[in-house]
């Protein structure tokens, strides 16, 4: 292999590896930019239990595009887990400087885990109360090169 060939080679190699440094710097900045907005809402209370409707605005403030996964939600009361969503295998395109909204999340309560913590809800919901909850969206960005696991956590108020 000639000088001149090896310097071609080295150089090439330099350059990826600068190209993939930099990719990868951006999509960690665009990662740790993506907002969550979730909003709660009761669809139905019934004597099978308590099922939420959650409704998650994501916004991408940044020039990247990227896809993410169907976001999973839990929710929980006092570090207690009430119950969560199906785990969905479908991709999320969210374009550059843009937002998605995904609508209609359903978590069931179901009755047995009323008689833990889901009496002191359904109680409070049925005089009217708002009630305390935190819901955790956890979904995971396909950013061509790598996948990165985002987690959202919030306090959200529930009423009837």
């Amino acid at each position: 292999m000639s000088t001149a060939n090896k310097i071609l080679a080295g150089t090439v190699i330099g350059a990826g590896a600068i190209a993939a440094i930099a990719y990868l710097k951006n999509i960690k900045r665009a990662q740790a930019q993506l907002e969550i907005i979730p909003v709660i809402n009761i669809h139905q209370i019934s004597l099978e239990g308590l099922t939420v409707r959650v409704d998650a605005l994501l916004k991408n403030p940044t020039g990247a595009s990227f896809k993410i996964k169907y976001p999973f939600v839990k929710l929980n009361h006092k570090d207690a887990l009430l119950g969560s969503s199906q785990a969905v295998n479908k991709d999320i395109k969210i374009p550059a400087f843009g937002q998605v909204m995904i609508k209609d999340i359903m978590i069931k309560v179901p009755v047995l885990s009323f008689f833990s913590v889901g009496y002191d809800i359904i109680k409070a919901l049925m005089n009217k109360q708002p009630i305390t909850l935190t819901i955790s969206v956890i979904t995971t960005a396909d950013l061509g090169v790598t996948q990165v696991a985002i987690e959202h956590k919030q306090d959200m108020t529930l009423k009837k």
